[in-house]
């Protein structure tokens, strides 16, 4: 098999994570076909535009026609019921057309053990029906993006106060994984034949606790800076504004329930990503590549 017989498909291709490994595969001179339900404007160059909604079985299927390789992310739907739909109609779809290589991102760390959490026992669940599939599988576990800190009210409290607020304990040891990292981490995974029926739990190369973040960000911007702890409820209430409240509830989850294990997020150096050939970006060089209006 050659790069000219592949053809990729990215779900989310206009969303944040699918568009960064959309972005990362299109770049490297793959042929990428992007599933999306928002403006196709936002397709990253390069990049076949297929709008679907993964809840239909019979678009899903056409859209996996003549694909090789394919990377999926549910939307923030967190339903049983219709989650369990959209991961079989792409386990089906995949199986049809003989993908050889699937790979699964979790979107969030997932525990160990079942939780009762839908957003994260949902995405257990597809992890499940795709292995079933017979598809190879490779399932991803990220842990948190610092992108989630260039939400408006955190840059808006970050430059007016001097205060970055997160929804996660300051004892709390985060792992931080940009999306340039997933994406370079999802293309090694789509094309090593040796990591089919693994789950890799991805680490950023850097685990802060809150003051050792606001410490970065100190270091970074040349200015003073606090950690705050933000209530997971008033974050939820945030995030509805912009997601709506059945997703916000759903991200929000996550936060609660890690609120009261502050070991989930934590890392292991960045060696799954090394061992993917991929070198993780050190937090502060990302904090310093951003535009946060400090002056």
């Amino acid at each position: 098999m050659t790069d000219d017989d592949r053809l990729y498909l990215v779900t989310g291709a206009t969303g944040a994570q699918g568009g960064a490994v959309a972005r990362r595969l299109a770049a490297d001179g793959r042929r990428v076909r992007g599933l999306g339900r928002r403006e196709q404007s936002q397709m990253p160059a390069g990049v076949q535009p297929h709008p679907v909604d993964l809840a239909d079985a019979a678009a899903v299927k056409e859209a996996f026609r003549g694909v090789t390789h394919a990377w999926v992310q549910l939307p923030l739907i967190y339903d049983p019921d219709r989650t369990e739909a959209m991961s079989r109609a792409v386990a089906e779809a995949a199986a049809a057309v003989g993908v050889r290589r699937l790979v699964f991102s979790t979107g969030t760390r997932l525990p160990a053990d079942p939780t009762g959490v839908d957003a994260f026992e949902t995405r257990r669940r597809t992890a499940e029906i795709l292995r079933a599939s017979g598809v190879p599988t490779v399932v991803l576990q990220p842990p948190v993006y610092p992108e989630n800190l260039l939400a408006p009210g955190v840059v808006s409290a970050l430059v007016g106060e001097g205060v970055l607020r997160c929804p996660l304990p300051a004892a709390a040891r985060v792992a931080w994984l940009p999306h340039a990292d997933l994406a370079a981490a999802a293309v090694a995974a789509l094309d090593r034949d040796v990591l089919d029926g693994t789950d890799i739990a991805l680490s950023g190369g850097d685990a802060l606790a809150g003051a050792e973040l606001a410490a970065a960000f100190s270091a970074a911007l040349g200015r003073p800076v606090r950690y705050e702890a933000l209530d997971p409820q008033l974050f939820r209430a945030g995030l509805a504004v912009a997601l709506g409240a059945e997703a916000a509830e759903g991200v929000a989850s996550t936060y609660t329930w890690a609120a009261s294990h502050p070991e989930h997020y934590d890392g292991d150096g960045g060696n799954a990503l090394r061992s993917l050939g991929v070198e993780p970006t050190p937090l502060r060089a990302w904090i310093e590549a951003q535009r946060w209006g400090v002056s």
